[in-house]
């Protein structure tokens, strides 16, 4: 698993990179870490990386021109924000950013999050196969968008086309409940947290590339679909 600190503060890098080494032996893992200081550093060596640990506020090159350029490489990397400041949080939610981390961060946080992103990572490269009449699909559940009732069929919509495919809808709802970024917007709507860039009482946009997708949000739902979101994120109510 190939992973990117990205800090201009050489001390809060090094307490990121210690943390990741004792979790990769808890969690069994190798990790191949790479420190960058700065911004134009971590652009400029062109990697990609499953998983990033970005500082927003750096001279240069700020944390959040750094997460756009590493989805660009891959839109399915792991981007954890570290900040001192809140206000940052609305610009990263933007780019569907997976944690938020306030300095200094706090270790047993740190440690549930790293574990939940390892599984998010192993579930990322997860596909299923989607079969209706004599055609089958194979895609990866991260690309999903959101699945809803058309015409007493399920209709999947995912980064690339949408699919109308077998099962009732109550069946891809409790197959999508195995995935913790995935929640229900309204009855007939499940939508993907990772695509969330906004939401109200009566409605949730979602981003695919540079489109952005409304679908609605039903007072049933509101409150266990804000709660799924604000625990996706990694916050509080």
């Amino acid at each position: 698993m190939k992973i990117l600190i990205c800090d201009d503060d050489y001390s809060d890098a090094e307490c990121i990179r210690k943390a990741l080494e004792i979790s990769s032996g808890v969690l069994r893992m190798s990790f191949d870490v790479t420190v960058c200081l700065g911004g134009a550093s971590a652009i400029k060596s062109g990697e990609k990386f499953d998983l990033a640990f970005i500082d927003i506020e750096m001279p240069g090159t700020d944390g959040l021109t750094v997460a756009r350029r590493l989805k660009t490489l891959n839109p399915n990397v792991i981007v954890f924000i570290v900040t001192s400041y809140r206000e940052y949080l609305d610009k990263a939610m933007d780019i569907n950013v997976f944690r938020y981390f306030s300095k200094p961060i706090e270790n047993s946080r740190f440690q549930e999050s790293l574990k939940t992103a390892v599984k998010l990572y192993r579930r990322n490269t997860e596909k299923i196969v989607l079969e209706y009449f004599d055609e089958c699909y194979s895609i990866f559940t991260s690309d999903i968008i959101y699945l809803s009732i058309e015409k007493r069929k399920t209709k999947i919509v995912t980064t690339e086309r949408e699919y109308l495919v077998r099962g009732k809808f109550a069946y891809w709802k409790k197959r999508m409940s195995a995935y913790e970024y995935f929640a229900q917007a309204q009855y007939s709507y499940i939508v993907n947290l990772r695509k969330v860039i906004a939401f109200d009482k009566t409605k949730a946009t979602l981003k695919n590339g540079r489109e952005k997708i409304v679908v609605p949000v039903s007072r049933a739902y509101y409150t266990p679909f804000k709660k799924a979101f604000y625990e996706y994120m990694g916050e509080s109510l």
